[in-house]
């Protein structure tokens, strides 16, 4: 069958260092939470995604994990780089003038991917290295993570740069969430466009590579351009939102959307958003300060949203909050 072949080809390619593991996700839309199967073999993981592919979304670990977790700190190797084009941001009228302006992106940017995926609703393009790059001093996370933040600007992907990050599989069923139905998503068969192109060094991408600094008041100016009410976002500010988060406590919604500990029914980049803007105002925080915050949370859209967006989704959470009290 096709999609088993299509599986079997991307899953090969993910080389797996001995005692490590593939991490496959699978995500059913519109049910809070994710099930997470750690395989020890190519074979364990098709078996996983095979199984559940028509009923869940079903994804697979970037990176491979160094123990049973699927956060960035489980990861010690790094297998490649990869980028996510989602169609609907290339053009959200017509999805074959967006496939044709994806591959003219890739093309013009002048590194052919090692893999690219047709997802049902995007591109996604892996880079994979000669052999797994383990992290070190020399390269730590952030570097490796700053060459995904690169081709991302590069090619107007999304904010998809952590190394905890999960890919789609092909060879598995594309079922969108109910937000994505309205807007004329149908469920699509993810499959293997390219499986033949060239594999690289990690230094082979440093010309690319856009550094990642998520340290506290170093991003205050583009922050402000990206939502103009806000007057200046330091250290004070970010320090502030953390003393929040302590006297909420770890269990407080607030603290556990932060993290990405709690589980939602809508778990894109939106609905973590919609989630944090929502409990942010629950708490009484300006509004520029809660846009400014979401620029900076992980789980969500991040750089990555524009000011139309951060606006209109602080605006639905205010609303929202004020209703429900009036109520």
């Amino acid at each position: 069958m096709p999609a088993a072949s299509d599986m079997r080809r991307l899953l090969s390619c993910l080389v797996v260092p001995q005692h490590q593991y593939i991490e496959i996700r699978l995500i059913v839309p519109d049910v809070p939470g994710a099930s997470q199967h750690f395989c020890r073999t190519t074979n364990d993981a098709i078996a996983v995604a095979a199984r559940a592919s028509g009923t869940a979304n079903a994804y697979v670990g970037a990176c491979p994990r160094s123990r049973r977790s699927g956060t960035r700190d489980a990861v010690t190797m790094v297998l490649g780089a990869w980028a996510d084009l989602d169609f609907h941001q290339i053009d959200s009228t017509d999805r074959d003038v967006a496939l044709e302006l994806g591959y003219r992106r890739i093309e013009a940017l002048g590194v052919p991917p090692t893999m690219l995926v047709h997802s049902g609703n995007g591109l996604q393009a892996w880079w994979l290295f000669q052999a797994p790059a383990a992290i070190t001093t020399e390269w730590p996370p952030e570097r490796f993570e700053s060459i995904n933040n690169g081709l991302a600007q590069r090619l107007g992907g999304d904010h998809v740069h952590d190394l905890g990050r999960v890919l789609r599989v092909p060879g598995t069923m594309n079922l969108p969430t109910a937000r994505k139905r309205e807007r004329g998503c149908l469920p699509v068969m993810a499959h293997l466009l390219d499986a033949g192109g060239p594999t690289y060094r990690p230094e082979d991408f440093q010309s690319l590579a856009v550094p990642i600094d998520d340290r506290p008041g170093t991003h205050a100016t583009a922050r402000h351009n990206m939502f103009e009410p806000i007057d200046s976002l330091d250290a004070e500010v970010i320090a502030a939102f953390q003393r929040l988060l302590r006297r909420l406590g770890p269990h407080h919604p607030l603290t556990r959307t932060w993290e990405g500990r709690r589980r939602l029914r809508d778990v894109s980049r939106s609905g973590f958003d919609w989630a944090l803007a929502l409990q942010c105002a629950r708490v009484g925080m300006r509004p520029d300060i809660v846009a400014a915050i979401m620029r900076i949370y992980h789980f969500g859209k991040g750089p990555a949203a524009n000011t139309r967006y951060l606006r209109r989704t602080v605006a639905r959470a205010y609303a929202y909050e004020s209703q429900h009290h009036a109520s």
